[in-house]
């Protein structure tokens, strides 16, 4: 069977990267690892993710398919009245995550291994996720589904994709799911889209 960074096991030959990512004037460092979504650099996708998200004041965030941590980290860094979880089926992405969170020192993130929902517990307020749409659309629709199911009410589905590269029916497939979804950002081809938990 081939070997996906959306794989459970990673069994390629580990190959590590180091690059940064600037916050607000302040620099976060994050190791990568082969095996795992874009370690050679920060993806476009994750790119337009980070600068269109709104995150809520206060309360729980999940990162879903975290790979390296960058999008739960970031969050983290942003506002440190957050508590996030980092979650990811990789093992080798949970692993290169924990190594960021230290790295950066943030108190109010941790990576747990889970395959979607199945180890994760308890509401969040807002769910990031650049979901691997080349995993197909029975994974990406079992993620915004399983998300309506862990959001609290008022609690935000926040999702990354190209427009023509799946974009289209993940918004669709969101606004079916929440009966809501908006278009909040786009850069270089790849929209934002959020739906609320009414």
């Amino acid at each position: 069977m081939t070997e996906h960074y959306y794989s459970k096991k990673q069994t390629s030959k580990l190959i590590r990267r180091e690059w940064a990512v600037e916050v607000g004037g302040k620099k976060l460092f994050f190791e990568t690892a082969s095996g795992t979504f874009s370690p050679r650099k920060l993806d476009i996708g994750t790119r337009a993710l980070l600068k269109y998200m709104a995150l809520p004041e206060k309360g729980r965030v999940l990162d879903l398919g975290c790979g390296n941590g960058v999008i739960g980290i970031v969050a983290a860094a942003e506002n440190p009245r957050l508590e996030l979880v980092l979650s990811d089926v990789n093992s080798r992405a949970v692993m290169e995550s924990r190594k960021n969170i230290k790295r950066n020192k943030l108190k109010n993130a941790k990576a747990i291994q889970s395959d979607l929902f199945q180890k994760i517990t308890g509401g969040f307020d807002c769910i990031l996720s650049n979901p691997p749409i080349s995993a197909g659309r029975k994974t990406v629709f079992a993620m915004v589904e399983e998300s309506f199911g862990h959001l609290n009410p008022g609690g935000s589905l926040q999702m990354v994709a190209r427009k023509t590269k799946g974009g289209e029916m993940l918004s669709k497939e969101m606004e079916r799911v929440f009966g809501n979804v908006e278009d909040i950002g786009r850069q270089s081809g790849f929209h934002v889209y959020k739906s609320v938990k009414q």
